[in-house]
């Protein structure tokens, strides 16, 4: 994990920003920025990341601690990275009505992310 700490600390990205919570190299927060021309554009959003012991053989869990309107982050804001859990509705109106999709998506950064 220290070593994933000195390359973040070397990257020094202006897109996101992260590091451990304190002395505790097992919990960080991050915050990242919503990518230009994105319904997320502005966006500021926060993350909580909680790195296993037996890491990295075991992935790290994420969470937005900031509310986002993605098929792959639940109402908990936990992220699901395999294709079969998508957030069903939401990816229903990603593939079905893309312009919907990406209202709404806009109006949840503006709401609750401090986009626009």
């Amino acid at each position: 994990i220290s070593l994933q700490l000195k390359e973040v600390e070397r990257k020094n990205s202006p897109c996101f920003s992260t590091g451990p919570v304190g002395e505790d190299l097992y919990h960080w927060k991050a915050i990242i920025t919503g990518p230009k021309g994105s319904p997320y554009e502005n966006g500021v959003f926060k993350l909580d990341i909680h790195f296993p012991l037996d890491y990295p053989f075991v992935p790290p869990r994420v969470m937005f601690k900031t509310k986002v309107y993605h098929p792959n982050v639940n109402t908990y804001g936990n992220i699901f990275l395999k294709m079969t859990f998508f957030v069903e509705e939401i990816d229903r109106i990603y593939v079905e009505d893309r312009a919907a999709f990406e209202t709404t998506a806009l109006a949840w950064t503006v709401e609750h992310a401090g986009g626009a």
